[in-house]
């Protein structure tokens, strides 16, 4: 059974992460999880009415006990994704090689009396991006095309530990660049901005990168989860040739840098190295957002993140490249999420590393207000 937790709180993660109204004529309606000859199954509307209203039903409390409390609060925050992409973008990604053979890694773990696996998972991301809602967790499922979506959890624990989604070594390293999902990320990046000039870019790490495109139709959020200067320099490198503009700019990295453990100078040397790419894609202003603290508890759980006196060093690296380079190193826009070097708990996700919704907000007007200087 703790295998089923692994699969629900990674597997979708993982599928959702390739792609980061219409109606269907089929929808799964159950989700089996088949090992062995044990199965289990969990209505997809349950599902619904547990990310609109938190109500657990009997099949799914047969879940959820199996989880801590962190764990019921990631899974629940995960079935809140609603990624609005750009339709086009996301074709052309699905059309490529590199999506291809992802979905049918993907489609291995799920088992079906036919062949059409992965032209059902394309069939699935496609319709549900097309949805209201957006895609996510719930619209795929209910876009899928047949009424049960059944996983095989041996090959799909396989697939997410293939996935390097999570470190397999502490402190993790940057190795962002090789993996098919990042790649598949910044394509998609690429084709949804190329030619194009934007009145705002945001560059960063995952806390960033909870925010979505949330800050108005001329901004574009470039921000990707486990991102350093190491692969903050890879990904603008990619970006540049499509020719998208940026007017202004907001780099927001340095929490992975002091995690992975990237020395002062590689950090200064990568930071400006990304300043200078940025100037690239015409930016006029470029804003410097010092790196996030995590709170007292996570900033002691190097499985988590840095402690916060590296970050706090690292943030000094940072104001000096600031400094040296002439633009703005905004530490009092977002200081009001910190007490005494290290992040407010009440501000904080689960985790301890990330920030909940009240402090997302916080984030989002601070970036507002920096952009509208």
């Amino acid at each position: 059974m703790r295998y089923l937790h692994l699969l629900v709180l990674s597997i979708f993660t993982y599928l959702f992460s390739l792609v980061t109204a219409v109606t269907p004529s089929f929808a799964a309606e159950q989700i089996i999880f088949r090992y062995g000859l044990f199965e289990q199954s969990l209505p997809v509307a349950d599902l619904r009415k547990y990310a609109e209203t938190e109500q657990v039903s009997s099949d799914l409390q047969s879940f959820l006990k199996f989880f801590n409390r962190e764990e019921v609060h990631e899974f629940h925050q995960a079935l809140q994704i609603k990624m609005h992409l750009d339709l086009a973008a996301l074709d052309q990604v699905l059309n490529t090689e590199l999506a291809k053979q992802i979905l049918a890694g993907v489609s291995s773990g799920i088992t079906r009396g036919d062949k059409a696996g992965v032209d059902a998972l394309d069939a699935g991301v496609l319709l549900a991006a097309h949805s209201q809602d957006g895609l996510g967790i719930i619209s795929f499922l209910e876009a899928y095309p047949s009424k049960r979506l059944v996983v095989n959890v041996p090959t799909a624990l396989k697939i997410v530990s293939q996935s390097n989604l999570y470190p397999t070594e502490i402190p993790p390293k940057d190795n962002l660049s090789s993996t098919p999902v990042w790649q598949l990320e910044v394509q998609y990046q690429k084709f949804a901005t190329q030619g194009k000039q934007f009145s705002a870019c945001l560059f960063g790490d995952s806390v960033t990168a909870e925010l979505g495109n949330t800050l108005g139709k001329d901004t574009f959020n470039f921000a990707l989860n486990g991102l350093s200067g190491i692969s903050l320099v890879e990904q603008l490198n990619l970006l540049i040739p499509t020719k998208v503009r940026c007017e202004k700019a907001v780099i927001a990295i340095g929490g992975n840098d002091a995690w992975y453990g990237l020395t002062d100078q590689v950090f200064a040397n990568k930071l400006q190295k990304s300043i200078s790419l940025v100037r690239n894609l015409g930016s006029r202003q470029i804003f410097l957002i010092p790196a996030f603290y995590s709170t007292v508890a996570a900033s002691k759980d190097p499985r988590i993140s840095a402690t916060n006196s590296r970050v706090e060093q690292i943030n000094a690296v940072m104001n000096q490249v600031a400094a040296k380079d002439n633009i703005p190193f905004e530490l009092q826009q977002i200081q009001s999420l910190n007490q005494d070097n290290a992040l407010k708990d009440n501000v904080s996700s689960e985790d301890g590393a990330h920030l909940n919704n009240e402090g997302i907000n916080i984030y989002r007007q601070a970036l507002l207000n920096i952009l509208g200087k």
